[in-house]
């Protein structure tokens, strides 16, 4: 008899399917962590953590040691990364009898199989390397995060990875602000070949490229070329070869479903751990993808041929490579992994499109498409460029159609484009017409998830467990948000990287967590002493925590923010400062506080004629009277929109526990909700007396919840 113990329930499921004798057993995610309310480590005596169990896992941890004591054979097949070994090793502890480690990249029978037949023990470099990692992440948060709550407010936090990626943001919005847009034209000509039209972009002038910044340049250019005779000075035409994309890894996997389908990256990890851990089919609970956290491309041999016998059979001869296609890994990858592929090519995206849900179906074609597609031969181009010669000006023009669609087949084609007809050097061609077209500048643009993502993985910092959850932190602790599409950073996101880059710029910087991410890498390879690793970081770091300590009242000094408004008891200035709940005016001399001038309404209170202004509470904004606490009126902040429900109440903002805003009905009795804002919006379909605002790829839409009618917002 054997016991196996794994993370999930639903793992545990997928396990039971194929080995029904078997007891299988779920930790629930970690047993121990470091205590909640205290550091836990102690750094004196060799940075020593004092792990406790989760509270809630005793009675878990309980159950699966009474039943290691009846079996003999016990195995742990926690995931095979950092944070599984990390896992399998806590187990470990409290387990009476020595288990054997197993490795499943694959929750299927032969995955599940091959992972039995070759068990080993658990890997206490990658148990150190992420006891490593948890040290380092609870000393920059424990250490940094108070002397926040000391500068600015409470409830703030710092962290190793987030404060590198919020002060990316930043920096990109810096960027963004800087920037001076700059107007110039474009010139494009049309031309008249015996063997058909084409149009052409001016690109040299007297043999130098240009970019026209005068208007009057670009008339002079135009009325000289007027009688100008063109002929054909340069025509290229060849096959250019496109290779097939690799098959997905973690970041790639995130990054795509950002830009396609708009999904978050912590989203696509939950629906990619569905997939991998079983989806209920009618053969049972089967695993439809590999592990989901990998830095490697590569596929197995015996999958290659599966795929290669796949494309064969199904799509023909012509479109296999004589040789499989091998991709390389990043420099940090683990080749012991494979990339993100289906456990059975042949299980195709139809075939199981009935036992998923829309986002899973969307993901598993996804990566079944891109594994596929992998193997496939190049994509051949037609490729065509020529330059037009007339009156010292060149133009250029350039098409590239699909002649082969190799790996095309697969994945969605390229755009179409105007073929330039074939010509010779020399040929005479005909100006039909000539336009220019004012152009201005851009600044780089915000970074999306998906971006974000790419450049977190080429700057090396984070790994794949890694980037979803570290951007999430940054929504809870409403540093960022996300406005169509994009991340945006929030004032606090600014003060806090002010604050950050201002006195600790030697540790929140890419190069730093990119340098302690492959000190990480080598702890795991056995290659460096993590004790050592620590002392390293912790000396010059515990340094410069203290000297900031020092400086506590002379930086929030610096960091207060001069109003432009007198104090109404002392006539002194008064300063911005920050609460619990948002921004206020403070008087350094007397202590007086008020509202911020932003969150002062223009309206009055019913019960004392003061003016009304927005607070923020547990449950989110609401109107309050700004005598408290002479007088205590608050009410909520309503749409204008009656409910059709009960026809009684409005609907009216408030925030759920995890921070989302929703808009209940007003009246007590009427359980009707919705999650996006409606407005006193009728729509022109139906009539419905309003619509609701949601956000799309492209910007926010008007969307009727009763016809669903859309329009784009004005």
């Amino acid at each position: 008899m054997k016991l196996i113990v794994v993370e999930s329930p639903t793992k545990a499921r997928t396990i039971t399917n194929y080995l029904p004798k078997v007891t299988t057993m779920a930790t629930m995610g970690h047993i121990k962590d470091l205590p909640k309310t205290k550091l836990g480590i102690d750094v004196d005596d060799n940075f020593t953590p004092h792990y406790s169990i989760i509270k809630g896992k005793g009675k878990r941890i309980r159950e699966i040691v009474e039943a290691s004591k009846k079996i003999r054979e016990v195995y742990i097949a926690t995931d095979p990364d950092r944070e599984g070994e990390a896992i399998a090793y806590h187990l470990q502890e409290e387990l009476p009898v020595k288990a054997k480690r197993v490795l499943f990249y694959e929750m299927t029978k032969e995955g599940i199989k091959r992972g039995l037949s070759n068990p080993g023990d658990i890997d206490e470099n990658k148990v150190l390397s992420q006891r490593t990692r948890r040290i380092l992440d609870r000393l920059v948060g424990y250490k940094i995060s108070p002397l926040l709550w000391k500068i600015v407010k409470r409830n703030l936090s710092a962290g190793r990875v987030q404060s590198v990626v919020l002060r990316l943001i930043l920096e990109r919005e810096k960027e963004i602000e800087d920037f001076v847009p700059e107007d110039y034209w474009e010139l494009n000509a049309l031309f008249k070949h015996d063997n058909g039209e084409f149009e052409a972009k001016l690109w040299k002038i007297n043999g130098e490229t240009t970019r026209l910044k005068d208007k009057k340049q670009v008339n002079s250019i135009k009325e000289n070329l007027g009688t100008s005779t063109f002929s054909i000075k340069e025509f290229q035409r060849k096959n250019t070869k496109k290779s097939p994309y690799p098959p997905l890894i973690t970041s790639g996997l995130q990054r795509v479903a950002s830009n396609r389908f708009n999904f978050s990256p912590k989203k696509t990890m939950f629906l990619a751990q569905k997939l991998f851990e079983g989806i209920q089919l009618p053969e049972g609970q089967t695993g439809l993808i590999t592990y989901m956290r990998t830095d490697s491309v590569r596929i197995g041999d015996e999958t290659i041929k599966k795929i290669r016998d796949y494309i064969k059979e199904e799509y023909g001869e012509e479109y296999l490579p004589l040789k499989p296609n091998r991709f390389k890994s990043g420099k940090t990858a683990q080749e012991a992994h494979e990339a993100i592929r289906p456990t059975e090519i042949k299980r195709t995206p139809e075939s199981v499109k009935e036992y998923l849900n829309t986002d899973e179906y969307k993901l598993y074609r996804l990566i079944w498409e891109r594994t596929l597609a992998s193997q496939f031969k190049q994509a051949i181009f037609d490729s065509r460029m020529t330059l037009v010669e007339g009156n010292g000006c060149e133009f250029k023009a350039s098409s590239k159609n699909l002649k082969f669609p190799g790996f095309y087949k697969i994945l969605r084609h390229p755009k179409e484009e105007r073929e330039i007809p074939l010509m010779d050097i020399g040929d005479i061609v005909q100006l039909k017409s000539l336009e220019s077209e004012s152009k201005t500048t851009t600044p780089p643009p915000r970074y999306s998830e998906g971006t974000m993502i790419k450049e977190m993985e080429k700057q090396g910092i984070g790994r794949p467990s890694t980037y979803a959850p570290t951007i999430s932190i940054l929504f809870d602790r409403e540093y960022i948000k996300k406005e169509i599409g994009v991340l945006v950073p929030l004032e606090m996101g600014k003060l806090v990287n002010r604050v950050l880059v201002s006195h600790f710029n030697s540790i929140i910087n890419c190069k730093f967590t990119s340098n302690m991410e492959n000190t990480l890498d080598k702890i795991e390879r056995g290659e460096k002493d993590w004790q050592e690793s620590l002392s390293e970081f912790y000396k010059p770091f515990i340094q410069k925590v203290e000297s900031v300590a020092k400086k506590i009242p002379e930086i929030k000094e610096r960091l207060l923010k001069v109003s432009g408004i007198k104090c109404p008891e002392c006539k002194g200035p008064l300063v911005v400062k920050w609460g619990r709940y948002g921004k206020f005016l403070y008087c350094p001399k007397c202590k007086w506080t008020g509202p911020h001038p932003d969150d002062v309404l223009d309206e009055k209170c019913p019960e004392c004629g003061s003016k009304l202004v927005i607070r923020i509470g547990r449950y989110g904004r609401f109107k309050a009277c700004s005598k408290y606490p002479d007088c205590k009126y608050t009410e909520p902040i309503t749409t204008g929109v009656k409910c059709p429900e009960c026809n009684q109440g409005e609907f009216i903002e408030r925030k759920s526990k995890k921070g989302k805003t929703y808009y209940p009905c007003s009246n007590k009795d009427c359980n009707n909700v919705l999650w996006d804002k409606p407005l006193p919006v009728k729509c022109p379909e139906c009539d419905a007396p309003f619509m609701v605002e949601k956000r799309g790829r492209r910007g926010n839409y008007l969307y009727c919840i009763k016809c669903k009618h859309r329009e784009s917002k004005t």
